[in-house]
């Protein structure tokens, strides 16, 4: 066995098996590189159903700061939320989701 003396032969038996870690779950989140047109769109569906000002601003900053920080599911709770309080009409929720899903991104 000459030559075999002080190199290194692989894992020892006493040392554990490295397992390298496992992709972490993706959570659905708003594509912050496109939040600006997402705000946008927020501002016309708003506009376009003549909901107030105060009202409006207020959904808009926590449709973003929920769908950015937590998820979209939040932001969509949120929407359905507020649809049930009587602050707008269903048609505005409506559109409110569908342009949550279109600016969707797994992070």
């Amino acid at each position: 066995m000459a030559g075999s003396r002080g190199r290194y032969k692989g894992r020892r038996s006493n040392e554990p098996r490295y397992h390298p870690p496992s992709e972490s779950d993706r959570t659905p989140m708003l594509n912050v590189r496109a939040a600006t047109s997402f705000r946008f769109g927020l501002r016309e569906i708003m506009s376009n159903y003549k909901v107030e000002e105060g009202v409006a601003s207020s959904v808009i900053a926590s449709v973003i700061a929920k769908g950015s920080r937590i998820s979209i599911n939040s932001a969509r709770d949120y929407v359905l939320e507020q649809e049930k309080t009587g602050l707008y009409p269903r048609e505005v929720t409506d559109e409110i989701l569908d342009l949550l899903d279109r600016y969707t991104r797994h992070r």
